[in-house]
């Protein structure tokens, strides 16, 4: 066959329907890509928080910026960067040329927090622009007046590192000098934040690649209409999901230990009402925002409805932008969710994960034959500045510690994971100690931190941090150590364990440091964190026996 005759063939598939086979080749082709560029990010990427953590994430949008296909990594991420996406279409319109890469992370501007940045690439096919690819990666510092960037007690997001709002990262495929000159001036390592600029550009060359292979296999209108089809199939299903459950209405309300700067607790109010095969999400009883960083700019609590919607109906289905189509968000602006700028919002995903507990409670509420335990949503955070060992480079450690799940009525819930929006790995010891000038002392499960019932809740974890060398900045911070809002059980459940943070210094003496702190800790010191456990799910005393004498063996408490 000769090109022309091969080109009119491609025109004349693509002006009939795309049949099924062809539409579950081509979308499991772009599913497959996105999970390609996930793994050349993780292997390519310089930062341990990137490849070892898997803090990033990895998806495929359509010319209007509609997020097609995306690889599970980070739904904190996957829910919220095709507003980014459309960001670059106001800001840069028809000057969007082949071979850029664009660079962002302004939270008032489409992104989530500044750490979080945004590569994200064209593709033309026929001179014309055909979809786009883009990744999200949490790098270790982008600025600002704490090591790590990220601080609780933060007050405007101008104090939270580089502000970027859509920037040409490559021009026609090449490097643009001015602005990796300015992002490496501003950072405290340039080597890692540039070396995974470049990774997260080398996994949007493969998916605009892939991409290309799929559209020339296919023919452009044909990948087209596939676009469409993926995001009315995702809608589609979960509509039919949404009907097969009964109508309801409730709400539920969860709390932050504070606002980030020693304030009162904050809350998260969530009201559901389904109806048929929509859902109406009203967020409008939460608190005003808040003087501290604790605030959530739009794009992640929309991401945090993308999650609780997933997981109220199929976790394991294929997500996009079809889902936003099933539901309404009301959330008004001032709020801890939706704020004003200039509210500072770099610990917004503590905020995230106390957002998917309440959304999951509140459908507890509807679907109680559905109902499942709280699961941590401590999220202890640490960034230390530090120095490698190896190479006498300082650095930042960047450091995620997980916890318990929630119980459910078909199990116990799972030990010391990165529960709802997260997905963090917990760094390696050997990772952790060859990169920076820390000691672990001890990395365990909590024997006795989770809820009781006839399923139990997973163990939390337990962590200790020795600071060698040098005198060294630190920020942390946790939720759930005010035990009033330790994860709450299901069904008569008991209530996991509360977290903890404990600080002392090299002679042993207890620093006051409460759920959130920055300081300067001295060498010898130790910073331990002891995570919260899952809540428990139905009454204790209709354990199995057979679960119990296992317990005991395993000596879980």
């Amino acid at each position: 066959m000769t090109a022309t005759s091969s080109r009119a063939a491609r025109a004349r598939r693509a002006a009939r329907p795309v049949d099924p086979i062809t539409f579950e080749l081509a979308s499991a082709a772009l599913q497959a890509a996105a999970i390609e560029m996930g793994g050349v990010l993780k292997h390519s990427s310089y930062s341990p928080i990137i490849r070892e953590m898997d803090d990033f994430s990895c998806a495929i949008f359509r010319a209007d910026g509609d997020l097609v296909a995306q690889a599970d990594f980070i739904p904190a991420q996957l829910g919220a960067m095709s507003l980014v996406v459309r960001a670059i279409i106001d800001r840069w319109g028809s000057a969007v040329a082949p071979g850029d890469a664009y660079l962002a992370n302004h939270p008032y501007l489409g992104a989530m927090h500044t750490p979080d940045l945004n590569v994200i690439m064209p593709v033309f096919h026929g001179g014309a622009l055909f979809g786009w690819v883009g990744t999200a990666a949490h790098h270790i510092d982008v600025g600002g007046v704490r090591p790590g960037t990220e601080g609780p007690d933060l007050t405007e997001v101008y104090a939270e590192g580089l502000l970027l709002p859509p920037v040409r990262l490559y021009r026609g495929g090449d490097e643009n000098p001015d602005v990796f000159a300015l992002v490496g001036a501003a950072v405290r390592d340039p080597v890692s934040t540039l070396s995974d600029l470049r990774a997260q550009r080398a996994a949007c060359l493969v998916g605009e690649r892939r991409v290309i292979e799929v559209t020339e296999r296919y023919g452009p209108a044909t990948v087209t209409a596939v676009f469409d089809q993926m995001l009315d199939a995702v809608e589609r299903a979960v509509r039919l999901d949404l009907a097969d459950l009964p109508d309801g209405e409730a709400e539920a309300e969860g709390f932050l230990d504070d606002d980030g700067v020693g304030g009162p607790p904050t809350r998260i109010h969530v009201r559901l009402a389904k109806h048929g095969d929509h859902l109406v999400v009203d967020l409008s009883g939460s608190a005003p925002q808040v003087r501290g960083a604790m605030n959530v700019p739009w794009a992640s609590t929309r991401a945090s409805v993308v999650y609780a919607i997933r997981a109220m109906t199929d976790p394991a289905r294929s997500t996009n932008d079809g889902v936003l189509r099933t539901v309404d968000i009301i959330c008004p602006r001032g709020t801890v969710l939706n704020p004003e700028p200039p509210a500072a919002v770099s610990i917004r995903h503590n905020t995230c994960q106390r957002l998917a507990d309440t959304l999951i409670r509140a459908a507890s509420a509807i679907w109680p034959e559905h109902a499942i335990a709280s699961s941590t949503v401590a999220f202890f955070g640490m960034n230390l500045a530090s120095v490698s060992p190896r190479t006498g480079v300082p650095s930042v450690m960047a450091e995620v510690v997980g916890g318990g799940t929630g119980a459910h009525r078909g199990g116990d819930g799972l030990d010391g994971v990165d529960t709802y929006m997260a997905n963090v790995g917990l760094m390696p010891v050997e990772v952790a100690e060859s990169s920076y000038s820390v000691r672990i002392l001890r990395t365990e499960l909590i024997a006795g931190s989770q809820g009781d019932g006839r399923y139990r809740g997973g163990l939390g974890i337990r962590r200790e941090y020795q600071v060698l060398g040098a005198e060294s900045a630190v920020t942390l911070y946790s939720e759930q150590t005010d035990p009033r809002f330790a994860p709450r059980g299901a069904a008569g459940g008991g209530a996991g364990a509360p977290s903890r943070i404990t600080v002392t210094g090299p002679d042993g003496t207890v620093l006051p440091v409460g759920s959130k702190a920055s300081l300067v800790l001295a060498p010898g010191s130790v910073v331990r964190i002891e995570t919260s456990g899952g809540g428990g799910y139905g009454d204790p005393a209709g354990r199995d026996p057979d679960l119990i004498a296992a317990d005991e063996q395993d000596e879980r408490g």
